[in-house]
């Protein structure tokens, strides 16, 4: 698709407070992002340090579970409310599964631990739901740029995120409290800041623009609106797989702390780092260009763990091209998803799709531990290169059957 600038029209298609509310998003995404960085990992290790290594893909898969459970409700909530009450509702939830984590934490609880990671999953929808925030205030030309944008500034508490494992450590022993339990103080705290900027950037009403229809009028998704959504599920099944036993991998290895930490900020880097890129990708050449892109370096991230799963550095270039492919796939298929979805269903059709990229991604977790603890890494990362694979040829099929949506010929 050639590069085409926005008319005067379509500018008019953006929100008045559309600045004010980007700034909002991002400066939140922040605090979400480093909240997400530091427990993450941390719960791995502290499922691991409770139960056995064969729990350490309980924390990503729990959380991936809940975001499932929430995303549906708090995608409702967009519509009968707004995005405000819906962003901060879900981050309240995820303030319980902080205060859970402490508790289990501390006393040792490992049933409160997986509780905890239930609730801090509602954390993880609204991190994927302030995405489609930008999307509500975008011109049509520039939804692309708009939501990278906010998945590009979770970078920056991403990235601090995992190198606070041992300053949290630290942080909790100044404080009396069990190693672990510091990481989700440091996170509630971030919610909390999260909730406060949202409450002042975000304008009361602000929703996906609905045009009323028809009383029982039933719901339908495109076929293009089914491959973001399936495209987007196959991401993150792919990025949960591989990451959750990340950390748990490279310790049994004998990684240090501080290694483990850089690699996996470096693998959140990578997952949100180059997000404009992608997205000036997305709106200059289209979408499925850069879903595509996506597919190829999940491959390459499940194949270099095939055959080098024991050196460091392929584990190290396997989680920077995961979280590169994973970031390149979900900009495009969000973007392709808002193209493909009138404005009166796109709540309907996002809140399925975070569903279904969460039941994918949880899936992905649960199968990881059993996996590893059969046949190592090569097995699990096998897999996952064979289910990229046959996504990438489904996904081909439907792209020549259906050619992608312009952004800027949509009608609202």
């Amino acid at each position: 698709m050639p590069d085409q600038k926005p008319t005067a029209n379509e500018q008019q298609h953006a929100h008045p407070q559309r600045t004010r509310v980007i700034s909002g998003l991002i400066f939140a995404q922040i605090m979400v992002g480093a909240s997400n960085g530091v427990t993450l990992s941390m719960g791995s290790l502290l499922a691991a340090h409770l139960a056995g290594a064969s729990w350490g893909g309980s924390a990503a898969t729990l959380t991936t579970i809940g975001a499932a459970i929430f995303s549906i409700p708090l995608a409702r909530m967009v519509s009968k409310y707004d995005r405000r009450t819906s962003l901060s509702t879900g981050m309240l939830l995820g303030c319980v599964g902080a205060i859970l984590a402490i508790v289990g934490a501390q006393f040792g609880l490992f049933p409160v631990i997986l509780l905890a990671f239930l609730f801090m999953g509602s954390m993880s929808a609204v991190n994927l739901q302030a995405r489609f925030a930008a999307t509500d205030v975008a011109s049509e030309s520039t939804r692309g740029r708009d939501l990278s944008l906010v998945v590009w500034s979770t970078t920056i508490g991403a990235i601090a995120g995992p190198n606070l494992f041992e300053p949290s450590a630290r942080f909790s022993q100044a404080l009396g409290l069990e190693e672990h339990a510091g990481a989700y103080l440091l996170c509630l705290c971030g919610q909390i800041i999260a909730i406060a900027v949202w409450r002042f950037t975000l304008p009361k009403g602000l929703k996906p623009e609905v045009i009323p229809t028809p009383a029982g009028t039933k719901k339908k998704l495109s076929r293009t609106a089914y491959h973001a959504i399936t495209s987007v599920a196959i991401a993150h099944f792919s990025m949960v797989g591989l990451m959750s036993m990340a950390a748990v991998h490279m310790q049994s290895h004998g990684a240090a702390l501080t290694l483990i930490g850089f690699t996996i900020s470096l693998h959140v880097a990578a997952m949100y780092a180059l997000s404009p890129v992608f997205g000036l990708i997305t709106d200059k050449f289209g979408r499925n260009v850069t879903i595509f892109s996506g597919y190829g370096m999940l491959a390459a991230s499940a194949a270099v763990l095939i055959f080098w799963p024991e050196a460091q550095w392929a584990v190290i270039t396997s989680m920077i091209l995961l979280g590169l492919g994973w970031n390149s796939a979900l900009v495009g298929s969000s973007a392709l998803l808002v193209d493909a979805t009138p404005a009166q269903d796109r709540t309907y059709a996002q809140g399925r799709s975070d569903l279904t990229m969460n039941v994918a991604g949880a899936a992905g977790g649960l199968i990881a531990g059993p996996l590893i603890t059969i046949g190592g890494m090569p097995m699990l990362a096998g897999i996952v290169f064979v289910v990229v694979a046959f996504q990438t040829v489904l996904s081909v099929r439907t792209s020549l059957r259906t050619p992608s949506p312009q952004p800027h010929n949509l009608q609202q």
